[in-house]
């Protein structure tokens, strides 16, 4: 009798170790459902990034501090997979033959085993969390990145201001007015009185006048830096102070001033105070 009621008290203790090692199955299960939706969340955001990151010539310590992150490194690779019930049920089939007894081990194998795996999982939940929060601010730093950039474009000449064809090439010259050479500092592109002319960007008109040389000109700053100069016009449909966008109508083809030989418009741009090559900044 002594001897049944030791083995009822070991089945129970068994029964007892088989459910906590099934519910230790099912929030491992549940960990590892966590885990794998994060690291998808996780690979998605460092793509991404990088992405991002290419887009605007960036290296990755501009956008996170001076802090170093290696994407996607870190970490130990957690064990999700293998995961001990099936163990449990192996390991314990091989002391239960039909009629036999003996002692039920005090510490099955697998379950310290599941435990240490949850605390591991538990980790590199907290990992991914971490990692999750460094590469959503790099994203935001990004975006901010990005707005800027958008604006910048959006302020750089980039289209032909006119209709017609080049008259006179940006560089050195022969002045048609003096015979000596001289810098031209734009390009002149030949229309017809009247054709339209439009802001190649963004910008505020800082100069809507009457020049002796350059007869009606508009000035039009772009900002970072960006000026662009429309001489030679006939009429102005702009003042000081206006805002114009890429494409606005600013004014019309004409060939007033000293300094034309004919209906063109002269069209000139500069960086930071620098005249540059027209040319470069039309990409249509």
């Amino acid at each position: 009798m002594t001897h049944y009621f030791y083995q009822w008290k070991q089945l129970n203790e068994f029964e007892d170790v088989k459910q906590e090692l099934m519910v230790s199955k099912t929030r491992t299960s549940n960990f590892s459902t966590e885990v794998d939706g994060m690291k998808k969340r996780m690979v998605v955001l460092e793509n991404l990034n990088r992405k991002l990151q290419t887009m605007f010539g960036l290296e990755t310590d501009e956008v996170q501090g001076g802090v170093s992150v290696a994407p996607g490194q870190g970490g130990e690779e957690l064990p999700y997979e293998g995961l001990p019930g099936d163990a449990f049920n192996g390991q314990f089939g091989q002391d239960q033959g039909d009629g036999q007894g003996g002692i039920v081990p005090e510490s099955p194998k697998g379950y310290l085993s599941t435990e240490k795996q949850i605390d591991e999982i538990e980790g590199g939940l907290d990992w991914l969390n971490r990692q999750t929060e460094v590469e959503t601010k790099i994203l935001e730093e990004l975006s901010l990145v990005a707005h800027e950039k958008v604006e910048q474009w959006g302020a750089t000449p980039s289209i032909w201001p006119t209709k017609g064809r080049i008259t006179s090439r940006f560089g050195p010259r022969v002045s048609p007015f003096t015979g000596k050479k001289a810098l031209h500092a734009g390009i002149d592109i030949g229309a017809p009185t009247g054709t339209e002319v439009r802001s190649p960007a963004s910008g505020k008109v800082v100069v809507a006048a009457y020049d002796g040389r350059m007869g009606k000109f508009i000035r039009i700053d772009h900002g970072y830096g960006m000026e662009t100069t429309y001489g030679h016009l006939s009429k102005i449909y702009v003042k000081y102070g206006d805002r114009v966008q890429r494409g606005d109508l600013i004014g019309l083809v004409g060939s007033t001033g000293k300094f034309s030989t004919g209906p063109h418009l002269h069209y000139q741009v500069a960086v930071n105070d620098t005249v540059v090559n027209p040319i470069h900044y039309i990409l249509d």
